[in-house]
């Protein structure tokens, strides 16, 4: 998807030339694009956008991007939104890799149903993120900065879905109900997968795909907030001979003051509190 060049108020990216990627290094959206930028060989300009220090909401990032989210990506002063339209919009750039997107109708309509499911867990993604890997307190958006990213920028719909979503989770955090449906939907959509890789090797036949781009990154923050992808035999199968891919290792390596300090200081509150994924979906997993 283009922003319009009315609604980018950012002038400066207009004169910008080559690849320009705005992203965060945590954010999955920002992960599944810089990994194929890693596959495919392309060479791009990084700007790191921080969204702990709420950069994201500023009105100069809001004028490139209206819905204030990463990644974006800016192309010879044209704003590219959305991760996965960047995905096929990159796909189709000049490589000497293979193509991720396939070219036959039947395939193409396999990844785009594939894709849209994927996207539909958007918001539910963030839930297991805010509900199991980082606490309310350090995720939690202030009230100044929700006024600034309701005041700021051109109009979007996307926009506001964002800031009611944020507005309830200052409000009361992830519930379990929530919690519990986001669990229960990714289990859905990996049970789909899974039965794909009954009868092929990769998600869309023979050879991998923007699909392990997309749902590889997904695996993996499932993996992070307790999901034991293990009741997958084939997903996890593919997930470990992915991970093996250095795209897909590096853009997935968690910091180490993420992994040695935060997760276990976040597992021992949830087992305290009987808040581990486990505890609240365990019979989601078992079924």
């Amino acid at each position: 998807m283009i922003i319009s060049d009315e609604q980018v108020t950012t002038e400066e990216v207009k004169s910008w030339k080559g690849l320009h990627l705005l992203h965060f290094g945590g954010s999955t959206c920002s992960q599944k694009v810089r990994a194929l930028l890693r596959e495919k060989g392309l060479d791009y300009t990084s700007h790191h956008v921080d969204l702990a220090k709420q950069e994201h909401v500023t009105p100069w990032y809001l004028g490139i991007n209206p819905r204030g989210v990463v990644p974006v990506l800016v192309h010879d002063g044209v704003v590219h939104v959305e991760s996965n339209d960047i995905l096929a919009y990159l796909d189709a750039l000049p490589s000497e890799v293979a193509a991720y997107f396939p070219q036959t109708p039947e395939e193409r309509a396999i990844v785009d149903a594939s894709l849209t499911l994927e996207n539909d867990l958007h918001f539910a993604l963030r839930e297991i993120t805010m509900g199991f890997i980082f606490p309310k307190r350090l995720a939690q958006k202030p009230d100044d900065v929700l006024a600034k990213y309701e005041k700021d920028g051109a109009d979007d719909p996307s926009r506001a879905k964002e800031i009611a979503w944020w507005r309830a989770f200052a409000v009361a955090g992830i519930t379990n109900d929530q919690a519990r449906a986001a669990v229960k939907a990714h289990r859905d959509a990996f049970d789909v997968l899974e039965k794909r890789l009954e009868t092929n090797e990769w998600l869309i036949g023979d050879r991998i795909s923007v699909l392990e781009l997309a749902w590889f990154i997904t695996m993996n923050r499932l993996r992070m907030g307790g999901y034991p992808l293990e009741i997958h035999p084939k997903l996890f199968g593919l997930y470990n001979r992915l991970i093996e891919r250095p795209a897909f290792a590096l853009e997935t390596k968690t910091p180490a003051i993420i992994s040695k300090i935060l997760l276990p200081a976040v597992r021992v509150g949830q087992i305290l509190r009987g808040k581990r994924m486990k505890d609240v979906a365990g019979d989601i997993l078992a079924a």
